[in-house]
């Protein structure tokens, strides 16, 4: 069954802590908020998909990895899984910039 923009964003912890207080009870974590992104940690990545995401001001669902000490990001396809659509996806980024960056309610 496909997963809801709404369910996936439930499904982030809003820090490592929350995250590790119940594990089972989240599918990943925001591991780091700036003005122009949202860095997060996605457990239930397919294998071979990246584990290490950001969403950046526009919207864009990238991975992110280290490579000689500094960040790279590249676009993946299905970043929450094949069953969740491309559209599913973009309104994920749009609520997690509202929650985190452009809405009433920042962290970190």
């Amino acid at each position: 069954m496909a997963q809801s923009a709404e369910a996936i964003v439930a499904s982030i912890a809003e820090n490592e802590a929350v995250f590790n207080q119940s594990p089972k009870a989240f599918a990943g974590f925001v591991r780091k908020v700036t003005k122009t992104r949202i860095d997060f940690y996605w457990k239930d990545a397919a294998p071979g998909k990246p584990d290490e995401m950001t969403i950046n001001k526009n919207g864009v669902v990238c991975s992110r990895t280290i490579h000689d000490g500094r960040p790279w990001y590249g676009y993946t396809l299905d970043p929450f899984g094949e069953d969740v659509s491309y559209g599913v996806a973009c309104e994920v980024s749009k609520f997690m910039l509202s929650k985190f960056i452009t809405g009433s309610k920042k962290t970190h």
